[in-house]
This record gives C-alpha cells, sequence and structure tokens, in this order.
C-alpha cells in the first residue's frame, strides 16, 4: 500500500502538478525552480547556526554545486534571493530572501494550503492531525535510512497541523 502510493506521489511530482496548477492560477509570474530556491533558502535559515550558502542548497535540493549556483543566479536575477558577502571571510558569500522572495513564498503558501485543504476536505481533523504527524515523522526519517545527505536534518518536524489548512 505504501509501495503504490509512494509511486503515485513521485509520478505527481515529477509531473509537477501541483506546481504547474499553482502557475496557472497565480498567473504563471513565478518560476518554479525560483520558488524552489527561495523556499530552500527560507528552510536553511530557519535551522541550524549557518546562513544558507551555494553547498547547503545544493545539499538540500540534491544537486551538484555547479547547478545550484545556476538555479541560484536565476533566483537572484528574479529578485527574490540576494547574495551577501561574508563578512568574516571575503571569499564566502551567503543567500538572503528578499522582500518580493518573502511575498512569493506566502502567495505559494497561501497556495498550497487551500490546495491540500480541498484534498483533505473529507477528511476529520483527527485524520488530518495523524496523517500529518505520520508524514512528517516519515520524511524525518529519509535521510537517515537512505545513508544520503538529501534533505535537511531537521530532528523534529516543524510541520504545522494539517488540519489547520481546512480552517
Amino acid at each position: 500500500m505504501v509501495d503504490r502510493a509512494m509511486v503515485r506521489i513521485r509520478r505527481s511530482q515529477g509531473r509537477r502538478t501541483i506546481g504547474q496548477l499553482m502557475q496557472q492560477r497565480l498567473g504563471g509570474a513565478l518560476k518554479l525552480a525560483n520558488i524552489s530556491v527561495a523556499d530552500d533558502v527560507q528552510e536553511l535559515s530557519e535551522i541550524g547556526d549557518q546562513r544558507p550558502t551555494i553547498g547547503s542548497m545544493a545539499q538540500t535540493l540534491g544537486v551538484d554545486p555547479s547547478r545550484a549556483s545556476r538555479m541560484a543566479a536565476a533566483a537572484i536575477r528574479a529578485g527574490l534571493v540576494k547574495r551577501i558577502a561574508s563578512q568574516s571571510d571575503g571569499r564566502r558569500s551567503h543567500l538572503e530572501l528578499t522582500s518580493d522572495g518573502s511575498k512569493a513564498l506566502k502567495l505559494t503558501r497561501r497556495f498550497r494550503l487551500k490546495f491540500f485543504a480541498q484534498l483533505l476536505s473529507s477528511w476529520s481533523d483527527r485524520e488530518c492531525e495523524e496523517f500529518g504527524r505520520l508524514l512528517a515523522r516519515f520524511t524525518d526519517s529519509l535521510p537517515r535510512v537512505s545513508g544520503t545527505n538529501a534533505g535537511v536534518q531537521r530532528g523534529k518536524s516543524k510541520a504545522r497541523s494539517i488540519s489547520s489548512t481546512r480552517k
């Protein structure tokens, strides 16, 4: 059962079903790759004690550093992210969300929450809570079980309750 469900999720992700729907409904102004970078920069900023870099972004997105650099450059050109020189090491820089990047993430988050609320509209609050808890537990264990550094090691997930998206 889990295997088949995961295959369906992977196929949907491969087709970028939610992202394409979001682009259609929001007018296509937001590029999915740029949103992915902004989302990663925000997430990396919220955890740990280091600022997001191209290297940390490459690791969490599961791409090589040169691809991460090209993705970051596109998000910078789009005005969602900016590059800041390190104060302690002039050879290094970190990435930071711009105000436009924050606005874009709020917009995409609202879309995703509404989309998930539609998907879960027939579920009880208890079912949504349990699904959210189990899904967070599942995704938090992926890096440990896979033996890779793909994804951010978050420890205990800070995922919000899915049932709150329906209210």
